[in-house]
């Protein structure tokens, strides 16, 4: 296990390790792209809680058992193409806390790991007990050293979705999470409405229009700010619902819309709905 390295770096541009951002003397690099990955939850517990903030790279089998306890059910990566990154906060004296790995990217000398850190809020009702949170994804190999950015925890982004209730296949939920950067798939939705921070998730490498698609929410939409609407009864005879979620500044507004065109849906919603279904092929489509 190595230590965490924070390097503050922006987010567009890439510099050699060796070298300051403003020397002159800064290796070239290429262009930066989207790294894929997706999470990886394993059955077994790590056989020790770490005593600080570290990462570690884990790119066997067997390296895999000497930090997990055994276990027989989880699926594990093709470590001849895959590897894994864990990032440890370390002991917090509560619950709440969380980290959270909020980006991957690269250009042709190094891989830029952006991740944020949650403290429980003021208000906020927390276990009394030692917690040690940690999040683990599955990375393409490469022979690249990696560097770690810490970035704020609200960052904008828009969850759209379809889904169906009583219905079997691989399109019942189909949702997808569009930031300024990238894109996110969630492949699997269990007991919707989720929580989307504690499902599945596999970060695509593309990018998409984001500041396009939020030009086309409605203006009675974006009045909302922070309510959670429903509109019409989505689902309720087998029909399905669109689901959209926008999050501006930690400020969460959620909609639920009927697939019918119900008579409380205004002819702008009804457009903006058809936006989110066709955004969804497109997505569905590119991913």
């Amino acid at each position: 296990m190595k230590r965490f390295i924070l390097i503050a770096l922006t987010a567009l541009s890439f510099y050699s390790c060796s070298d300051p951002i403003d020397s002159d003397n800064a290796q070239n690099c290429g262009d930066v792209r989207n790294v894929t990955y997706e999470n990886f939850k394993y059955c077994g517990q790590p056989k020790e809680n770490p005593t600080k903030p570290i990462y570690v790279l884990i790119n066997s089998n067997e390296e895999l058992q000497k930090h997990f306890a055994a276990c027989d059910v989880s699926a594990l990566p093709d470590f001849t193409q895959k590897r894994v990154l864990g990032l440890l906060a370390g002991p917090k004296p509560t619950s709440g806390y969380d980290i959270k790995i909020q980006s991957v990217i690269e250009d042709d000398c190094q891989i830029l790991v952006q991740y944020s850190e949650k403290v429980p809020g003021a208000n906020e009702v927390v276990l009394q007990a030692i917690t040690y949170p940690a999040e683990y994804i599955v990375l393409p190999k490469s022979t690249k050293p990696i560097l770690f950015s810490k970035v704020s925890t609200d960052i904008d982004y828009a969850i759209v979705g379809t889904y169906f209730g009583q219905c079997t296949g691989a399109d019942c939920y189909q949702f997808y999470k569009v930031e300024n950067h990238k894109v996110t798939k969630y492949p699997t939705v269990n007991n919707f409405p989720a929580e989307f921070n504690q499902t599945n998730y596999k970060a695509l490498i593309f990018k998409d229009d984001y500041a396009g698609f939020l030009s086309k929410i409605p203006a009675e939409i974006k009045n909302l700010k922070g309510q959670t609407k429903i509109l019409g009864s989505p689902d309720a005879h087998d029909q399905g619902g669109v689901y959209f979620e926008w999050s501006q500044g930690g400020v969460v507004t959620k909609i639920y819309l009927d697939t019918d065109n119900t008579t409380d849906q205004t002819a702008d919603v009804i457009a903006f709905k058809k936006v989110i279904q066709d955004k969804i092929v497109q997505l569905k489509t590119k991913s």
